[in-house]
């Protein structure tokens, strides 16, 4: 028999029973409210056991879902109705939610429930793969606080022994304590510096590798003791290509004597010549053969990357040796001008304005690079000759008011310097051979002749993670060509880009973290795969921006169906409870004390 069923029958009696014998009794006083009371508390314990239900309609969407990412937060999805999915294996234990359901993949989820076709997305949001899945759905983005800590940063991955390294990126800083941001790398500290405002801080830090090769440098975050971030800093150091140098002097004087000298050390072939009289010149020939250098010409030009010249000289060339130079920058070669006076007296140095400041008179010179806002040691000497830049100019180098000191443009394939330092020797001799260093290596990277490249290449995203998938993509002058692609190993097979059929790309995953090797055409690179936790909070700011930008493009056409569905609700026991309590009470007092 039905235990309902069962149940209602010995409420009957046992209600049936307690009639009687209320009506038997021989007390005939309040006869009606001992009844009333009886039927009252059997009535109530049968509810107990069978609580009241009725139905109510609530309005549903059944095509909408709730999807929780990466930073999502207890307190703002705990109150959530409807569906919640995540992917972050990591949020979904953290935040021990019943409903929330863990599923490996979200574009493939969606392909197995068409119906749904709006997304409320919650936490830092999604990757742009991610999100190409999600065109036709509509969305709405709830974006959890912006993360603190190291939230961006940027650096040369691939540069050349002669090249510094440049760390630039925005930490947030939340707490009152000052932070510190410290460049480390192979034992020692690069460069450092220290946030002390709330908020989002910009930061610049810089070092020059010791070593050619690959390794890893660290930007650390300290608070006193405690570490709140350590991030890797992969750089691959190539050794530099030598460039071919010729100095064409006016006359020879300390400032060529160093240079010369520092060149030499550093290994480059250079060729020195110093004019004597008209038609005799002096020559040195430094890490290369000897040539005839006695005329300047197209010859010659085309086997140097970079021709350093002074006005004087400039001037004192033919008109044949001239165009010859021109020729040559407008096919690439790196033209390296010493501008000594007020006026131009060609006209390859009349392109650059210059002017005089005199109320500079009677001051040391302190240059800067205004891309790192780096001071260098003061120069013992009065400096009134500076250039004013024009459009198509680039300041390279300025005195610290923000006067340009040098200027660079681009000529033809090639690039043209000036500049009015006059003398820089004094870094070496005042123990500040990183300033001279630093200065000469600007300019040369700078104005020197380009090697052609016949294949470019770059990894999409900038910082690959383990186990996700990377995009690879070469650029090369061959276009009919099919690039020859190994990645650890395994031959990739590329697709050509229709609009440009230079440009290949291929799809691969990566297997390792650390440093995989990379094949093409026969040349090795490598790239950098990160660990899971390596600049979190960087690809976070990034999903952020990426998932409000994908929000606010689409377009909001969508509008999902709502539905009413039935509900059953169930009265509280209270209800009965207290009834129950006051009809045995009032049973209990009439028999024992009325």
């Amino acid at each position: 028999m039905d235990f309902k069923y069962l149940v209602i029958g010995l409420c009957l009696i046992l209600g049936g029973f307690l009639l009687f014998k209320e009506w038997r009794r021989a007390n005939k006083a309040r006869r009606a409210l001992r009844l009333l009371a009886s039927s009252i508390a059997v009535i109530c314990f049968a509810l107990f056991i069978f609580p009241v239900t009725y139905q109510v309609e609530r309005p549903e969407r059944p095509h909408e879902l709730n999807f929780l990412s990466t930073g999502a937060i207890k307190d703002t999805v705990k109150n959530l109705k409807g569906r919640l999915l995540t992917t972050d294996a990591g949020l979904f234990q953290s935040l021990k939610m019943p409903k929330l359901g863990l599923i490996a993949d979200l574009p493939y989820f969606l392909k197995s429930e068409p119906e749904i076709n709006h997304l409320n997305i919650y936490g830092y949001g999604l990757t742009t793969d991610e999100l190409s899945a999600l065109q036709g759905y509509q969305l709405n983005f709830h974006p959890s606080a912006r993360p603190k800590g190291l939230i961006s940063a940027s650096w040369n991955p691939r540069l050349k022994s002669s090249e510094t390294l440049s760390v630039q990126g925005i930490y947030n800083q939340e707490g009152d304590l000052p932070v510190k941001i410290l460049l480390q790398g192979l034992g020692e500290s690069l460069d450092s510096l220290t946030i002390n405002a709330k908020g989002e801080n910009t930061f610049s830090l810089k070092g020059r590798p010791k070593q050619t090769g690959r390794a890893v440098y660290h930007l650390i975050a300290l608070q006193g003791k405690d570490t709140l971030a350590k991030e890797p800093v992969p750089v691959a150091v190539q050794p530099a290509l030598p460039l071919k140098i010729l100095l064409l002097a006016a006359h020879p004087d300390f400032e060529y004597k160093f240079l010369k000298n520092w060149l030499f050390e550093k290994q480059y072939p250079v060729i020195f010549r110093s004019r004597i009289s008209k038609d005799k010149y002096s020559t040195d020939f430094l890490n290369t053969e000897n040539i005839n250098v006695n005329r300047i010409n197209s010859t010659l030009l085309n086997k140097i990357d970079l021709l350093v010249i002074d006005e004087g000289e400039l001037e004192a060339l033919s008109a044949a040796e001239l165009a010859s130079i021109r020729t040559a920058v407008d096919s690439g070669l790196g033209l390296l001008l010493r501008i000594t006076g007020v006026k131009a007296t060609t006209a390859i140095s009349r392109g650059f304005d210059r002017y005089e400041s005199p109320e500079l008179k009677n001051k040391t010179l302190t240059v800067q690079l205004p891309e790192q806002e780096r001071l260098f040691g003061p120069l013992p000497f009065e400096q009134a000759l500076f250039l004013r830049t024009a459009t198509t100019d680039q300041p390279v180098l300025t005195e610290k008011t923000g006067k340009v000191l040098v200027s660079s443009r681009i000529h033809g394939m090639g690039k043209v310097t000036a500049t009015v330092v006059p003398t820089t020797y004094n870094w070496l001799l005042n123990g500040q051979k990183e300033d001279y260093a630093d200065f000469w290596s600007a300019l040369l990277n700078r104005t020197a002749r380009k090697a052609a490249a016949t294949e470019l290449w770059n990894i999409d995203p900038v910082i690959p993670v383990f186990r996700q998938r990377i995009n690879i993509t070469v650029d090369q002058d061959a276009a009919e060509k099919v690039p020859l692609i190994i990645s650890n190993g395994l031959r990739l097979s590329p697709l050509q880009n229709i609009a440009l059929p230079f440009q290949w790309q291929v799809s691969t995953w990566a297997t390792k973290p650390g440093w995989n090797e990379l094949n093409l055409n026969g040349k090795t690179a490598f790239f950098y795969v990160y660990r899971e936790q390596d600049w979190k909070e960087q690809r976070n700011i990034a999903k952020l921006k990426a998932t409000a930008a994908f929000v606010k493009g689409q377009k909001s056409t969508i509008n999902p169906l709502e539905t009413n569905i039935l509900m059953k609700k169930q009265v509280s026991i209270w209800w009965f409870f207290f009834p129950f309590l006051l009809a045995v009470t009032f049973l209990w007092y009439e028999t024992k004390m009325l």
